[in-house]
């Protein structure tokens, strides 16, 4: 037996409507469902397209909800897939909702992926490793990453933005010896996805001066600091705790005896 559409009510909710049959409030539909499949007052149903209208709608509000989510910033078809499981179990109805996105052109991890480099690029503080581990992280296919670093973060990109983070680091850690100096900046630059080929050819493009010289300007001032620090100890335990704390830094032991020596004379 046919059903009739007697009324299509507007929601609160912008885009949404109520669908009225045989006078009694039915099921509520989206503008896009609506439009799709022509709904109009007087309009004769049956159970199947009931049913058919119903799934659009959930459908359509799944979609809306990835919209939203893609509407602050890109996303990969990880992160949207992982989002919509949030609002539905339905794996068939998310992965419709995946196809529909990429025809549109508003998922694309190929595109994700230029873009996330780029900027990682600009922002002169990461390399090539660092990339490659939050884009797996996403789940973007490893040949996308491979691609997307050969165009946009080149060789001598890498090289160029690893010294500008070693020459940061080198100016904090410029009150630590010139060995310790080094050694941060290396295992920084690693930690910062610079592979150990990229951070030897790096800090070979560096001047970081003649280690003597450096350590023996600076290493009386630091030890100064350490023995303020220990001041209210015991002699033997002031010496102690303030050759342990240059010892950490780096500084050679002749060095450490001899600013130790001047301060001694001093006090």
């Amino acid at each position: 037996m046919a059903q009739i559409i007697t009324k299509i009510e507007a929601q609160k909710r912008k885009g949404r409507f109520n669908v009225y049959v045989d006078g009694q409030y039915a099921f509520p539909v989206s503008e896009d469902v609506f439009v799709k499949y022509r709904l109009f007052k007087g309009m004769e149903l049956n159970q199947a397209l009931i049913e058919t209208l119903k799934d659009a709608d959930r459908l359509s509000k799944l979609h809306a909800k990835a919209l939203n989510y893609l509407a602050h910033q890109l996303r990969t078809e990880f992160e949207v897939r992982s989002k919509l499981q949030e609002f539905t179990e339905d794996e068939g109805a998310i992965d419709q909702v995946i196809s529909q996105l990429k025809a549109q052109q508003l998922l694309n991890d190929q595109k994700y992926a230029g873009s996330y480099v780029r900027t990682v690029v600009r922002q002169k503080k990461n390399g090539p490793n660092w990339i490659r581990q939050k884009l797996l992280a996403k789940k973007v296919p490893k040949n996308l990453i491979e691609a997307a670093l050969t165009d946009f973060f080149p060789e001598e990109q890498v090289i160029q933005n690893g010294r500008l983070v070693a020459q940061k680091q080198l100016r904090h850690y410029r009150n630590d010896s010139q060995k310790m100096m080094i050694n941060k900046t290396k295992q920084l630059l690693i930690r910062r996805g610079f592979d150990s080929e990229m951070v030897t050819e790096i800090m070979a493009q560096i001047k970081v001066g003649n280690p003597t010289q450096h350590d023996e300007a600076i290493i009386q001032e630091v030890a100064t600091k350490y023995w303020r620090k220990y001041r209210r100890l015991e002699s033997y335990q002031q010496i102690q705790k303030t050759k342990q704390a240059l010892f950490r830094k780096g500084f050679l032991m002749d060095d450490i005896e001899s600013a130790l020596a001047k301060l001694k004379e001093i006090n």
